[in-house]
């Protein structure tokens, strides 16, 4: 009688190859769910991006304004009101829900706070975020989007210098140093593509845009996530840096 010897793995083996298999995928796990975030992240962008230039362009054809959005945007007779604005752009995307204020039904959860694209601190030199009670439109998939209108779009704004990490600069007596520029923004709009979900942070599915009187374009403060989305829409990269807020910033 002739006895086949059978080959086998032994235990040791078996958990020795086991070991190398965890720890292959404990050291490349973290990035491949970082990866598919970052990729989930910057097709929301972009979908959001568009969403908001399709509701323009609604607007634009139901109106005879081609290239003009005006009388969408601007405050009428100089007076703000954003919460009129909210609801009257909120027509223009099919489904959406306006939350006037926090205390609306329903509403709370989409006031959150959410961190700046880069760290910025408060005047006790504390990390902080940014936190509003902008009227919001929700739409169907979710998104968040805030809206701040200003009195025209042609309009003389004042403002404090700061550093790169929001401290106002002072000049020899102690006085905050202004600016004052002519400004062309009609309104603020202010996106986060996946509402409440995290990360909440600008750059990452946090975005700032600037209503024009003609179109919208990605903001020029980059704190806000505009470096990010003139990034993300040039086929470029999400660009955020990490920080714990309520932290004291260690210079």
């Amino acid at each position: 009688m002739v006895f086949n010897k059978i080959k086998a793995f032994t235990l040791a083996e078996v958990l020795i190859t086991l070991g190398i298999i965890g720890i292959v995928a404990a050291m490349t796990l973290p990035a491949l769910i970082q990866k598919n975030q970052e990729t989930e992240l910057t097709t929301r962008a972009k979908r959001t991006y568009s969403e908001l230039n399709q509701a323009i362009k609604l607007y634009e054809a139901q109106n005879g304004t081609p290239g003009d959005i005006r009388g969408l945007f601007e405050a009428k007779n100089e007076t703000i009101n954003s919460t009129q604005l909210a609801q009257d752009f909120a027509k223009y995307f099919s489904g959406a829900k306006v939350c006037k204020n926090k205390s609306d039904k329903g509403c709370s959860p989409y006031y959150y706070k959410i961190a700046y694209a880069a760290p910025r601190v408060d005047s006790t030199g504390t990390l902080t975020e940014w936190n509003n009670n902008l009227p919001k439109i929700i739409l169907k998939d979710g998104a968040v989007i805030g809206i701040q209108q200003y009195k025209s779009c042609y309009w003389e704004q004042t403002s404090n210098k700061t550093d790169a990490y929001g401290n106002i600069l002072k000049d020899e007596n102690g006085n905050p140093l202004t600016t004052t520029a002519m400004s062309r923004i009609c309104a603020d709009i202010i996106v986060d593509t996946n509402g409440p979900k995290r990360p909440n942070k600008f750059g990452a599915d946090g975005f700032s845009i600037q209503v024009l009187a003609t179109k919208i374009i990605p903001s020029n403060w980059s704190p806000m996530g505009g470096q990010s989305l003139k990034s993300l829409l040039t086929n470029g990269k999400l660009i955020f840096t990490n920080y714990k807020s309520g932290e004291k910033l260690d210079f």
